[in-house]
């Protein structure tokens, strides 16, 4: 992946920057992590913009901050990462990196249990279940 992600391949350079969070065939180093996923963020790549919004929720190679994992979890969210609409429906659930709001949280998980994930799926149940962004 190394020659790779130095030519610019965002695909690349989000995998090399996994491998390096990991420690996966190189030493670990969340320094370089970031660095990587940023390049390849920027560049759109969804995974890397999940990885990196999770480094900011972790305070992992960069100072924590919820605001910046919220902007990195849209920019993913928009391109239809289920893992992403649900990150983004549990900080709007819980008030963190934007006001609270149950509709956008319940539209979150719609989008995320629309492609079957589970996460999406089980949160939409207790939305649903509680009455927590729906009609009553």
């Amino acid at each position: 992946f190394g020659q790779a992600a130095k030519q610019g391949h965002p695909e690349a350079q989000f995998s090399l920057g996994f491998a390096y969070a990991a420690g996966i065939g190189v030493a670990q180093d969340q320094d370089a992590a970031v660095r990587l996923y940023k390049k390849a963020a920027e560049q759109g790549d969804s995974k890397a913009q999940n990885g990196l919004a999770i480094c900011y929720i972790e305070g992992t190679g960069v100072t924590h901050s919820i605001d910046d994992a919220a902007c990195y979890f849209r920019l993913s969210a928009d391109q239809g990462s289920d893992q992403a609409q649900c990150w983004l429906g549990f900080l709007r659930e819980h008030g963190k990196g934007a006001n609270r709001n149950l509709v956008e949280t319940v539209r979150m998980y719609r989008a995320a249990a629309a492609q079957k994930s589970c996460w999406g799926l089980a949160r939409l149940g207790v939305c649903l279940e509680k009455g927590r962004g729906v009609a009553q």
